[in-house]
């Protein structure tokens, strides 16, 4: 019973602090971009952009040359601008802190089943019927923490792209 209390305490922990709160606001801003979106359709013919809403049937004039969509602050020598390699790690981080997280329950899962084994009592043959479990619980663990590995190791390699690249090192942070 106090495993189980203690395992329930760590999740709800562990929930908390994987959910981040939202404000109002946000939640806001968030559905009027969706309503944005659903309402006004990008339609590419020929290499013309067209934008139509779906309450009227009307096209809007052709969207200015792709020329526009280039950046215009400084670039590396594959031409990334600073947005670019700043999304790039973000998107690395946060793997590397998903897969952070992941290891950590797993091994909260291993950890509770071998107690589990060790201070079960009731269960007839309990070496059979929990090994398996604790077997597969292992195995989910080893592989993320491959994975947790492989998500840091993708960090480095694009700070070498980026060195290579030529673009600054600030751009990472």
């Amino acid at each position: 019973m106090r495993s189980k209390l203690q395992l329930a305490w760590l999740l709800a922990i562990v929930f908390a602090v994987d959910c981040s709160a939202q404000t109002l606001a946000d939640v806001a801003r968030r559905e009027r971009e969706r309503q944005k979106r659903l309402h006004s359709q990008v339609i590419v013919v020929n290499g013309a952009t067209t934008t139509t809403a779906s309450t009227s049937s009307t096209s809007a004039a052709p969207a200015p040359p792709a020329e526009a969509a280039k950046p215009t602050g400084p670039t590396d020598n594959k031409g990334h601008d600073e947005k670019y390699w700043r999304a790039q790690f973000q998107k690395a981080r946060d793997d590397v802190k998903r897969a952070e997280e992941r290891v950590q329950i797993l091994d909260l899962r291993v950890k509770d089943l071998n107690s589990k084994l060790l201070s079960r009592r009731d269960i007839y043959n309990r070496e059979n019927q929990l090994r398996p479990e604790i077997t597969a619980a292992q195995k989910e663990l080893e592989e993320a923490r491959a994975q947790a590995e492989q998500a840091k190791r993708k960090i480095t390699d694009l700070e070498d792209e980026l060195r290579r690249a030529g673009g600054p090192p600030g751009w990472s942070r």
